[in-house]
């Protein structure tokens, strides 16, 4: 299972991103189940309520959609508790922190994301 970051479910549905071609190929070549969470759904909320858009969460979910992923039941007591522990291990943002430890209480063999930083886990 794959876990899928906001920044890649953005990079492939929005044609006009710098990152678009390498997330198309990217999420297409992968093999196996693509998930995200509920957290993903808030952060693309977000952006596209940032962005204008109208009814972000609709455009949350069909991007969730256009990238054939599902969104993980996630318990989040489970994950926040992973977070803590992780904390002073990778030393990184909350959100980018919640995504890793959230991976870790689905059992995600990785995390597609664009984002840096993901890669200096003790």
């Amino acid at each position: 299972m794959m876990y899928i970051g906001t920044n890649a479910v953005i990079a492939y549905v929005d044609e006009l991103d710098p990152n678009h071609d390498i997330a198309n190929d990217l999420l297409k070549s992968l093999k196996g189940n693509k998930v995200v969470s509920k957290l993903t759904l808030v952060e693309l909320a977000s952006v596209y309520s940032r962005a204008s858009l109208n009814e972000p969460l609709a455009l949350a979910l069909y991007s969730v959609k256009r990238v054939k992923a599902k969104i993980a039941d996630v318990d989040f007591n489970e994950a926040l508790t992973h977070a803590l522990k992780l904390a002073p291990l990778l030393k990184l943002r909350t959100s980018d922190l919640l995504h890793v430890a959230i991976c870790k209480a689905i059992g995600a063999k990785a995390i597609v994301t664009f984002d840096k930083g993901y890669c200096n886990e003790g």
